[in-house]
This record gives structure tokens, C-alpha cells and sequence, in this order.
């Protein structure tokens, strides 16, 4: 037999042997299908991580404690999932150095009226056999893609009601509607949405939405996502002070918006909008004033993902 044969010979065996592996491998029963890559989750999307106050573990149970405003009553299902979520992956950062061997239970507190209360509890599958992240359901919140289109065309009132005194103003957040997911959102950061103040609410559901804010926001600030640059003024209601948002405020947000090269700015306050705030919105494109009538629909633009 000729050398030559002998290599066609060897290379058809080979092949075939390639094509044989390969089919098991595609149609054999019971084989491990490749796992796809899972899509990249959206920046614009916000996972809750509530400030982790204190922890510990005693006996087979682990305790961890949330600086979570926790309302009255029973606890919110969607903030126990939330808190409950966060307690396992705190554990799981903190298992190389905690007696995590018998734990059967993980506690998670929040806070009410200064002292720890329990938000629910989770039983493992077994001692220290922490859920994978995947299992836990965490909460996903977003924000619509554009804001400014989605505060198009919101009202604006000319003056406050009849009914609304010179010198008084009810809280805003008595008059705002939030979804139980978004409150739950909101308390997970820390925010107690019925005595924050404006500055905290805003940067609350601007953190919901995919901003980075500062930790402690003043009365202005600067929010980014997406690489975009938001100029952030937050106008508050004192005591005593006229309901509607005054000019000299409206013009010297402009000013302040003009010099800090900014993508686009946004004005939160909880008075009334006075009429000329949509002449300056169509002169300036890059701001919008959102005032006492269009705050929920600045809430409402916040969705569970």
C-alpha cells in the first residue's frame, strides 16, 4: 500500500471520528445544553442595596439590621422582599469570617421609631446553604427613557386654589400616590416618604431611576445616567412663604442651569407652577420645572422592571 493511501486513509478516519463526537455531542440524549449568556441588564435600571446598620449571628440564626424607616403595621411584602434579598447577599460577603455552619434563619430588621422591628425571615435549604442570587427576588426599578418627553405637555396652574392659604401649603407627600413598590423603594434607601424633605424625595426617585445623586443632596446638585450630566435645583416650601414658585427663583435656576454646563436641568419644588414657567420651558428645551401639579407625573414615570 502506497504512502499516499495510507494519509487518505488517516484523514478519513480522523474526520469521520470528529463527526461522530460532534453529533453525540448535538443529539445525545440528555446532554448538557451550553448555557446562553444572559442579557446584560439595562444601566438605566437601579438594584436596591438598603444601608446595612448592624449584624450578627446567635445559635442557628442570623440576624441583619437595616437603617430602614419601616411604616405602621404589618410589614410591605415587596420591602420584606427587598430587605430580605439584601440580608442574604450581606451574608454572603460576610460568611469568611461568620460562624455561618448552623445557621438555619436569616432575619432581616428595619426601624421604627428608633428602635429594630422584624421585616421577615427566610428559612435556608439547610445549615449556612445561603440561596443563590438568581432565587432571590430582588426588586428592579426604572425610570421611562426620557423624561423630558414624558413631562411634555404636563400642566402647569396659574395660581394656587382659592382654597390654599398665602401662608400654608399641605405636604407633598400627602397628596402624592405611590405604588408599593416605589414606596418600598424608597424606605430602602432610607427615605421615609411621608416626613422626608423635598431634596430627599427627589433624590430617591431619581436614584430609582438610574441617577447617581449625591448621599446627602442640598439644594442643588448634580445627577448623571447614561453619561448625561442633570443640573438639579430643589426649591422648598417654607412656612409662611407665598404657595407658588416665585420668578426671582425661576430665573435664577436658569442662571445657576446656564453656568454649570450641564446636559439639561431639572427644578423639583413642591409649590404651584406659575403660567410663565411654559414660556421659559419653550425658550430653554433643556429645563423643565417640576412643580406641585406635575410631581406625580414625575412619580409615575417610575416603573417596576
Amino acid at each position: 500500500m502506497s504512502i499516499a493511501l495510507i494519509i487518505i486513509i488517516l484523514i478519513v478516519v480522523v474526520a469521520a471520528a470528529v463527526w461522530f463526537t460532534r453529533g453525540r455531542q448535538t443529539h445525545q440524549p440528555g446532554a448538557p445544553v451550553a448555557a446562553t449568556t444572559a442579557p446584560a441588564r439595562s444601566s438605566e435600571s437601579f438594584s436596591l442595596r438598603p444601608p446595612v446598620a448592624d449584624f450578627h449571628v446567635e445559635a442557628g440564626d442570623a440576624h441583619v439590621y437595616f437603617d430602614v424607616p419601616m411604616p405602621e403595621g404589618d410589614p410591605d411584602p415587596v420591602l420584606t422582599n427587598i430587605l430580605l434579598s439584601a440580608a442574604v447577599e450581606t451574608l454572603r460577603e460576610k460568611r469568611s469570617h461568620l460562624p455561618m455552619a448552623g445557621v438555619n434563619v436569616v432575619h432581616a430588621h428595619g426601624v421604627r421609631n428608633g428602635s429594630p422591628v422584624s421585616a421577615g425571615s427566610i428559612t435556608l435549604d439547610g445549615p449556612g446553604r445561603l440561596p443563590d442570587a438568581d432565587e432571590m427576588q430582588a426588586l428592579e426599578i426604572k425610570m421611562e427613557a426620557d423624561l423630558f418627553k414624558t413631562l411634555e405637555g404636563a400642566p402647569a396652574q396659574v395660581a394656587p386654589p382659592d382654597a390654599v392659604a398665602e401662608d400654608s401649603l399641605a405636604s407633598l407627600a400627602d397628596e402624592l400616590r405611590l405604588t408599593g413598590a416605589v414606596e418600598a423603594g424608597l424606605r430602602a434607601q432610607g427615605v421615609d416618604p411621608a416626613g422626608a424633605s423635598t431634596a430627599a424625595l427627589v433624590a430617591g426617585l431619581l436614584r430609582l431611576g438610574g441617577y447617581t445623586v449625591p448621599a446627602e443632596p442640598s439644594a442643588t446638585w448634580t445627577a448623571t445616567r447614561a453619561g448625561r450630566r442633570t443640573f438639579v435645583t430643589v426649591v422648598e416650601h417654607e412656612r409662611g412663604e407665598h404657595p407658588s414658585l416665585s420668578e426671582a427663583a425661576v430665573n435664577q435656576f436658569l442662571a445657576q442651569f446656564s453656568q454649570s454646563g450641564a446636559d439639561q436641568g431639572l427644578l423639583f419644588t413642591p409649590k404651584y407652577g406659575p403660567f410663565l414657567i411654559y414660556a421659559k420651558e419653550r425658550r430653554q428645551p433643556k429645563v423643565r420645572f417640576i412643580t406641585r401639579e406635575r410631581f406625580q407625573t414625575f412619580v409615575n414615570s417610575i416603573a417596576v422592571g
